[in-house]
């Protein structure tokens, strides 16, 4: 036994005593087996069903040379909601393996259905992501990737512009804010493939949008989009 696991099995009763586990949604003391949700919370989770045809609204948007196939996606969630916590959670509290432990329930709901071949994580510029410590769409594809077993591609689409936060803008100045802020490197080692483009949430598509403009440029590649969660 290694000296971490010593140390978790030494004082991981303790912290749990002084510290303990929370459901992140509704704030009740978590049960032994749960994670991150409590059974109830899980259970009520506002899942996107297949058979909503969720991505017809949102994929007509993009003009034909780059609107993806298909977009998956793992539960709808709005600012009233208390799911919202668990997008917040990943973002702005730390909770890095929580991107990883929701990505692998959306992967297990593609599983089969997803033509895919290799998954592309919308960048950070780097300057957000040193700060953050992780890039959320990232750890999201690892769980994707957990279930699917397709490629991670994190090199080819590259964030150059550290933009403005999109929260509080309205869809004008979303596209505005979005305008020339990735950048394709290395296109030759995705052209002929399936990208699954992933991020966190889909609201207006303005990040989305700029990035399949880019990665358009790639020969013959088709598009489709994964996200844990769309706005009502």
């Amino acid at each position: 036994m290694n000296l971490f696991s010593r140390f978790k099995v030494l004082w991981g009763p303790l912290a749990e005593l002084l510290y303990p586990r929370v459901c992140l949604v509704c704030g009740e003391s978590l049960l032994r087996g749960e994670q991150y949700l409590c059974t109830a919370c899980l259970a009520d989770l506002p899942f996107v069903y297949p058979q909503q045809h969720i991505g017809e609204h949102i994929l007509s948007q993009w003009e034909d040379a780059y609107r993806p196939q298909q977009l998956y996606s793992l539960f709808y969630y709005n600012k009233y909601s208390p799911y919202k916590q668990l997008i917040y959670a990943i973002k702005y509290r730390s909770f890095r393996d929580l991107g990883n432990y929701l990505g692998t329930m959306l992967g297990e709901r593609m599983e089969g259905v997803c033509k895919a071949d290799c998954i592309v994580p919308v960048p950070l510029h780097p300057k957000r992501e040193r700060k953050r410590g992780f890039n959320q769409a990232l750890e999201i594809a690892k769980g994707i990737n957990e279930v699917l077993k397709i490629d991670i591609c994190g090199d080819v689409l590259c964030r150059v512009r550290n933009n403005a936060s999109q929260t509080g803008k309205n869809a004008g100045e979303r596209l505005k804010n979005v305008e020339h802020i990735f950048e394709l490197r290395h296109p030759e080692k995705l052209a002929g493939r399936h990208i699954l483009l992933v991020d966190d949430v889909i609201t207006t598509g303005a990040t989305i949008g700029e990035c399949l403009r880019v990665l358009c440029d790639i020969e013959q590649a088709s598009f489709s989009l994964a996200c844990l969660a769309l706005t009502l």
